[in-house]
């Protein structure tokens, strides 16, 4: 399953990075057509998006902005992904998704590099647009029955 949104966007991408510590995850996105970025371990747990995404954003040659898929989202629908583009492309500088209740969520993020090569508060995001993502993030087996079940 992890590999889904990987696939997702590279039917929307022209190039697409994986950023992890992980060998055999880097080797598996890799082998499916995405960029594999390392990252350093002290990037691994508890570090917000932010930092993650300025590290990778080292190994991005010519880009302006970025869009951020998390890979334990399974069930985030490839026109949402679109949406995100589409809102950078338009000229906003951030949109992050929210769940349905408003609270951000971050199963996607999308930024200029602008913004995150200066982003003021990596605690605290501040996005021009949140979007609705009714997807499931998955972390326990409960949530892996509820993907389950969206998909």
């Amino acid at each position: 399953m992890f590999l889904w949104n990987v696939e997702k966007c590279l039917k929307i991408f022209s190039r697409v990075y994986v950023s992890s510590d992980d060998k055999w995850i880097l080797g598996e996105v890799e082998w499916a057509g995405a960029i594999p970025i390392k990252r350093p371990v002290e990037l691994c747990g508890e570090v917000p998006n932010i930092t993650v995404y300025q590290h990778a954003i080292k190994f991005m040659n010519g880009v302006d902005g970025i869009v951020a898929v998390q890979a334990n989202s399974p069930t985030i629908p490839s026109k949402l992904i679109r949406e995100v583009e589409r809102f950078l492309e338009l000229g906003v500088k951030e949109v992050i998704s929210s769940h349905p209740d408003g609270t951000k969520y971050g199963s996607i993020w999308g930024m200029t590099i602008k913004r995150l090569k200066n982003y003021p508060d990596p605690y605290n995001p501040r996005p021009d647009i949140t979007i609705k993502d009714w997807s499931v993030d998955i972390h326990t087996n409960e949530d892996l029955l509820k993907a389950l079940k969206q998909i």
